[in-house]
Parts: structure tokens; C-alpha cells; sequence
């Protein structure tokens, strides 16, 4: 606590044990009192080739609601229908090659979903509902089919980028830590939290599965506004 007392903007908030990612997000979204919020993970850094300027600048001058980073994870989502079973699609990798590029931006891209590094406008946030309290983890999703069913826009910018220490997520590992991540005491106990929510996403979306679909370009994004 002596620590946190030498940044005075800094608010620390003691919550219920396992409240959750996206229960503590949509709290702490919540409590931001500026027009625009950074999201990124605690363990991730930005690389020094992002400016946050620029992607405030989207936000300012475009109708888009939410300007996000990372690589992989970029894409669209759409429900339908995989062996008669209603399915959520993602489209990874896909934001660039549709080449939808924004006006004034040309390096920004027109997209659904982007990794967990992004600057979004607070009261979009929070008109949608933030994150669905109910997930401890695999609450990503969740927050960008949010966003698309509100009719809300995002931006892909592939310059916004950071580094993690073990995601795969459009960053890179740095450091030893893999290692630790990668032994079983640690991974299979996160793997069953993961079934489990991935079983009450499954359920609040009403979907069978996610069926990831790479570097295929829907065809329907063409039609679209």
C-alpha cells in the first residue's frame, strides 16, 4: 500500500475473492471519469513504436468506438450455422487482407475484434454493459460481440502492439517465464476454469461451439456499411 500512495490518480480497490476479469473490468470501467480508457493486461507493455496519441486521434475524428492492437487475434465474428448446430465464426487475421482501410488512416483497419490491447471510449464501455460478470476468464469475446451487437465500431491498428511475458495473443514472449507458465501445476487448473466458461459463454450466446477460421475473408464484411 506504501507504494501505491506515490501516485496520487491512483485508486486502489480491495474486491471479493475471485470476483473475475470481467466483473473487475466492467467495475473499473466504471470508475473512469475521462472520455477514453487504455486497456491492456498488467503483465503487457506497449512496444515503443506505439503512440497512444494516434489512436486517441481515431477516436476523436472517426465515428468508431473502440481502436485496438495485437496480430492474431484481429478479425470478424458471425454467427451461423456449423453441422445445423448455430456457431460463433471468428475470422482471424483477416482485418488487413479485407483492406478496408480507414479514411485519413490508411495503416488502420475496419475490424470486430482485436487482441486485449486497446484504447475504447468510456461511455461506449459502459452503454453495452461492459463484460458479462459471470465469466472469470474467456470474457474477450464476450465484450467485442457487445460492441457489434450495439451497433458500435473498431479500428485495427497492426502498428499497436505490445509484449507479454506468455501470451500468444498478438504478443511476443520475452524473458524466462515461459517455463512457469508452461508446467502443468499452473496450466491445468486454468484449463478447467477455462472449460467451465467457455461452457457459460457458449450458453449466454446461445452457440454450440467457436469455430476460429484463419486468413479466410468473409465475404459478407463487403456488404456491410
Amino acid at each position: 500500500m506504501g507504494e501505491i500512495a506515490k501516485f496520487p490518480n491512483m485508486k486502489y480497490v480491495i474486491t471479493t475473492p475471485d470476483l473475475g476479469i470481467a466483473a473487475g473490468r466492467t467495475m473499473g470501467v466504471r470508475m473512469v471519469k475521462t472520455k477514453y480508457f487504455l486497456l491492456i493486461d498488467d503483465d503487457m507493455v506497449p512496444t515503443e513504436d506505439t503512440n497512444i496519441k494516434d489512436i486517441v486521434e481515431i477516436l476523436d475524428t472517426t465515428d468508431a468506438s473502440l481502436v485496438g492492437g495485437g496480430s492474431n487475434f484481429a478479425g470478424f465474428l458471425k454467427f451461423g450455422l456449423r453441422n445445423s448446430k448455430r456457431t460463433l465464426f471468428h475470422y482471424q487475421r483477416t482485418c488487413t487482407a479485407a483492406n478496408q482501410s480507414i479514411s485519413g488512416f490508411p495503416n488502420c483497419f475496419r475490424c470486430e475484434i482485436t487482441s486485449n490491447i486497446f484504447v475504447a471510449k468510456t461511455e461506449d464501455a459502459i452503454d453495452v454493459g461492459g463484460w458479462t460478470k459471470e465469466l472469470k476468464v474467456v470474457e474477450h469475446k464476450d465484450f467485442f460481440l457487445r460492441l457489434k451487437a450495439a451497433g458500435k465500431k473498431v479500428v485495427y491498428c497492426p502498428a499497436f502492439r505490445a509484449i507479454n511475458q506468455h501470451s500468444f495473443q498478438g504478443v511476443e514472449f520475452v524473458g524466462g517465464s515461459a517455463s512457469v507458465f508452461n508446467k502443468k501445476s499452473y496450466r491445468l487448473p486454468r484449463l478447467s476454469r477455462v472449460d467451465e466458461m467457455q461452457r457459460k459463454f457458449n450458453n449466454h450466446w446461445n452457440i454450440f461451439l467457436v469455430q476460429l477460421v484463419k486468413n479466410k475473408i468473409p465475404q459478407w464484411i463487403y456488404d456491410k456499411e
